[in-house]
């Protein structure tokens, strides 16, 4: 029997962290360990992960300061227990009993010394447990690998991944802030194979206030207009993390060549008249994309 370390970040979370992980440890045909690291919460969120520990012979939780979501899941993939395969857990989702093995029958198609990664659909529900009315039917998928560069696909909490794809990412985390999903996502997409299934396999539950805030069109666009304006940068670009020893040698030149124009784009007029003129250099929307432009012509990659 295959295992499995599902990986989570808690942050008071005492209100759904249980329930979340019976529904791990509900999964059927698979030996699941669960390694949480808790991201600083001054709630009862620690007490809760005392007990499971005692409930549970494979489950295990870290104490850490409060880094930020981001960072903290990062931490976790970096310290999590050896297995076969790995998964992203939040804290607030319910799983359904065949999403894990669903996952690693797909996986299993795969030489083990490949990077592979899965991601599956979701069923949108309120707290209720009631479907929301805007369900996602099809799974998105980068374009193309300037695309991928720029817009994330797969939610964390939807992705199962084999022993080479943490071998890899083990290698080097990125220094810049990130999501983890989308720089797991990004390097399997780069250097491997990601499979797509639009099968639903949990409830995503949003709460109006998910850490991650995906689901929310309309706050994203907020987010990134306000940022926009202010001090931040409105996109996060992983090219200095993809360039790194760690990654550059599975590159191919055209790859090499785009992410260094990536970074000259503010001192050489050549590369963000490229990037401005790039056809494959986008997001998926028009919208989007003219916001990425606009990014580039004002300097706020």
């Amino acid at each position: 029997m295959k295992t499995v370390t599902v990986i989570m970040s808690s942050y008071n979370g005492s209100l759904f962290i249980e329930r979340q992980i019976e529904s791990i440890y509900n999964q059927k045909d698979v030996s699941i360990n669960c390694f949480v690291r808790d991201d600083g919460s001054s709630d009862n969120t620690l007490q809760i992960l005392t007990e499971l520990q005692k409930k549970y012979a494979n489950f295990s939780f870290i104490v850490g300061d409060n880094v930020g979501w981001e960072k903290s899941f990062l931490i976790a993939l970096s310290l999590a227990p050896q297995a076969d395969y790995y998964a992203f857990a939040d804290q607030d989702d319910i799983w359904f009993d065949n999403k894990i093995i669903n996952g690693l029958n797909q996986l299993a198609q795969y030489p083990d010394n490949e990077v592979v990664m899965f991601h599956c659909n979701k069923i949108s529900v309120n707290r209720d447990l009631t479907p929301l009315s805007h369900q996602i039917k099809r799974l998105s998928r980068p374009i193309n690998r300037q695309n991928a560069v720029v817009q994330e696909y797969a939610q964390g909490c939807s992705i199962i991944f084999n022993n080479a794809a943490k071998n890899l990412l083990a290698k080097r985390l990125p220094i810049e802030k990130v999501a983890h999903d989308f720089w797991v996502g990004l390097v399997c997409f780069m250097f491997g194979h990601v499979i797509y299934d639009c099968n639903p396999y949990f409830y995503h539950i949003n709460y109006g206030n998910n850490a991650s805030g995906e689901g929310h069109l309309l706050k994203s666009w907020q987010k990134r207009w306000r940022m926009f304006w202010g001090t931040k940068n409105v996109y996060y670009l992983p090219s200095s993390d993809l360039l790194s020893d760690a990654y550059v040698g599975l590159l191919t030149d055209e790859d090499k060549i785009f992410l260094q124009q990536t970074l000259d784009y503010k001192i050489n007029i050549r590369s963000k008249l490229n990037l401005l003129f790039s056809l494959k250099f986008r997001r998926a929307s028009l919208l989007g994309t003219l916001s990425l432009k606009c990014a580039i012509l004002f300097n706020r990659l």
